[in-house]
């Protein structure tokens, strides 16, 4: 399935002014994804819509208490080899929070150097050398994001996805849990949820 919105998107917090405008966004962020790819737009804007999921992402996404040691840390995105994109992440976040910290975007050479990031998101590129994220940070409190196929199957927690001129995403809730991080209900219905592949064959 993909990201589609159900009657209530509404995020998982208690009712406040700050849930609606994250309602908003979310609703923005989906039909500006249909419209990008449905008028055939450049990369640089598929990037912008992307760049918009990554930051409600972290909206609907707790991670374990010990993650933030100090009350005045920036929540950490971190980019593998992606300065276009690296670039439309910094526009999508200035000047925004989240639970009060500001966002930094940080350029890696390598998903091996995440060890510091909140989030990490591996382009088309970089997923692709890969089968699903890096052992050095499977288990760590990162939310690791893919943009290629297979990434949320073979250990990634979400992956994007393109189908019928959308973008669309997966989410692997094991691989969230191994992580310790906690995925809103909200988002996971917006999600084509996906297992482990291993498991998957297993079952069969």
């Amino acid at each position: 399935m993909l990201a589609r919105v159900p009657g209530r998107s509404r995020p998982r917090h208690r009712s406040c002014p700050g849930s609606q405008r994250l309602a908003s966004a979310i609703l923005v962020t989906l039909a500006l994804s249909t419209a990008v790819l449905a008028q055939g737009e450049s990369p640089p804007l598929e990037y912008q819509v992307k760049a918009a999921f990554l930051y409600n992402f972290a909206k609907f996404v707790d991670w374990p208490p010990e993650v933030f040691r100090d009350p005045d840390a920036a929540f950490v995105i971190c980019v593998v080899d992606e300065e276009a994109f690296a670039q439309a992440l910094e526009q999508a976040v200035l000047g925004k929070t989240v639970n009060g910290r500001a966002f930094q975007v940080r350029r890696l050479s390598g998903p091996d150097e995440a060890g510091s990031c909140q989030m990490l998101h591996l382009g088309a590129a970089a997923s692709s050398r890969l089968t699903g994220p890096p052992k050095s940070i499977r288990g760590a409190p990162i939310l690791t994001v893919g943009d290629d196929v297979g990434f949320a199957r073979q250990g990634g927690i979400i992956n994007f996805i393109i189908r019928d001129h959308r973008v669309g995403f997966e989410i692997n809730p094991e691989a969230a849990g191994r992580a310790g991080l906690r995925i809103s209900s909200k988002l996971l219905q917006l999600a084509s949820i996906v297992r482990d592949e291993a498991r998957t064959e297993d079952a069969r």
